[in-house]
């Protein structure tokens, strides 16, 4: 959808709101604006100090906007809600993209709801700090049941899958925004999603969803013919994957959140198979009012097959970040501390970025991806990063801050030259890498 469409249709919902008398009773808007900038500079001869504009709370660069609206009927039994959004790359979709649009209709007091359209239902989203995320919807239809009460299921098709918060979360056919008369993969093609959770107040939720290899990504990936592989499923959200979780709700001020991921099943007898799978723990405790403190863990394992269908030793990478604030008043002060083995500070890669969850691992590409075919083992290229963040919080009022911080990334790998100086005169086997990132960030909310 071109950009005076997207403004045309938000000027169409805007004068309905007015005419109607909705605005105040059926028909809601929120969003935020977030951005930032920061100072880059690193101890790599040859590498000028640098200025970037990145968001470090939606975790984009440049800026994230996003403009929410919902509406329900008067009897509370159907209602829509869209998504307008700039952020990252406007040179995939210009400055606004429409991440979802869809409708619901609700039977049996909302009990069974029908969802249609460009689907993103967030009931099975996980809460902790790093995975964050459910199987993902798209354009197609999501059928959602409570037969009794905490117990919420939901079966979903779909025929095209939004891409990454990096491409704006646009639908992509074969490299291009999508004639919808051309989706139309085979039934067996298609992403089918199949999701549980029940939750007992006050005492805990357990969740469990599962994907099921699928087209819907629509990259058209194919390996050479001359290797006589098939597609290769490396499209956004085309492996299978099952995620399960569970919450602890019972300490008062604890949260405590356990999930696992495991991707490409369908392949997990094989010897030969590329497997993902991702373990992630989220702790934190309000201590009192003011004083807060957490534990956020990661483990990256990972198997790899060279491009004889051998076994490569693909070593495990293990992510910790402890972080404790404590507020004075409206000014809110934090450190954290992150040790990564097995992965990178996003400062050192390619990216350049900053955000909290900051890091990559290393070994094999995970998640969501078949890595390189040609990994060698990591034994004698191993990666590491120990990470110091102080930063401060001012909150303006309750929808708007500005965060001060300074961020210190010491990379490093067992693999001579990794981080080379760029000057003729420098280290050609320089292994570490030392990078300061100061940085403004500000979030307005309405």
């Amino acid at each position: 959808m071109n950009n005076k469409k997207i403004f045309g249709l938000t000027l169409l919902l805007l004068l309905m709101a007015a005419a109607g008398g909705l605005w105040a009773q059926d028909l809601k808007f929120d969003g935020y604006l977030n951005s930032g900038l920061g100072v880059v500079a690193t101890d790599r001869d040859g590498e000028d100090a640098y200025l970037k504009v990145f968001g470090v709370d939606s975790e984009s660069n440049g800026y994230r906007f996003r403009l929410n609206g919902s509406y329900t009927n008067e009897p509370k039994n159907a209602g829509a809600r869209f998504r307008l959004q700039g952020q990252r790359r406007i040179d995939v979709s210009g400055y606004l993209s429409m991440p979802y649009i869809y409708g619901w209709v609700g039977f049996f007091d909302s009990k069974l709801t029908l969802t249609g359209g460009i689907v993103d239902d967030g009931t099975w989203t996980t809460a902790d700090w790093y995975w964050n995320d459910d199987q993902g919807e798209g354009l197609g239809l999501l059928l959602k049941a409570e037969p009794v009460k905490g117990l919420n299921l939901g079966i979903g098709a779909y025929t095209i899958s939004q891409q990454s918060g990096g491409s704006n979360n646009i639908l992509n056919y074969q490299g291009r925004l999508p004639n919808f008369a051309d989706i139309t993969p085979k039934a067996k093609d298609a992403k089918y999603t199949f999701n549980a959770a029940y939750t007992l107040p006050d005492t805990f939720r357990l969740g469990v969803s599962f994907r099921t290899k699928n087209k819907a990504g629509w990259n058209a990936s194919l390996a050479p013919a001359a290797d006589n592989i098939d597609y290769v499923y490396d499209g956004r959200e085309e492996p299978s994957q099952l995620i399960g979780e569970f919450r602890l709700l019972a300490v008062k001020g604890l949260t405590a959140v356990v999930v696992g991921v495991l991707e490409y099943l369908d392949e997990f007898s094989e010897l030969s198979s590329k497997r993902n799978i991702l373990f992630s723990e989220t702790f934190a405790y309000k201590v009192n009012d003011d004083l807060n403190i957490g534990l956020n863990a990661v483990q990256f394992l990972y198997n790899r097959v060279d491009k004889n269908d051998d076994n490569v030793d693909t070593d495990p990478a293990l992510l910790f970040n402890i972080w404790g604030s404590y507020a004075f008043g409206s000014v809110v002060p934090r450190l954290d501390l992150a040790y990564f083995l097995g992965g990178q500070s996003k400062t050192a890669s390619g990216a350049k970025q900053w955000e909290r969850r900051g890091f990559v691992p290393q070994g094999g590409g995970y998640p969501s991806s078949n890595g390189d075919p040609s990994l060698k083992d990591n034994d004698e290229d191993d990666y590491s990063v120990f990470s110091v963040r102080p930063s401060v919080k001012i909150n303006l009022d309750s929808r708007t801050f500005l965060e001060i911080g300074d961020i210190i990334n010491f990379d490093s790998s067992t693999k001579e030259g990794a981080y080379k100086d760029l000057t003729d005169d420098g280290d050609p086997k320089k292994s570490t890498l030392l990078t300061n990132v100061f940085y403004v960030d500000v979030k307005f909310s309405f």
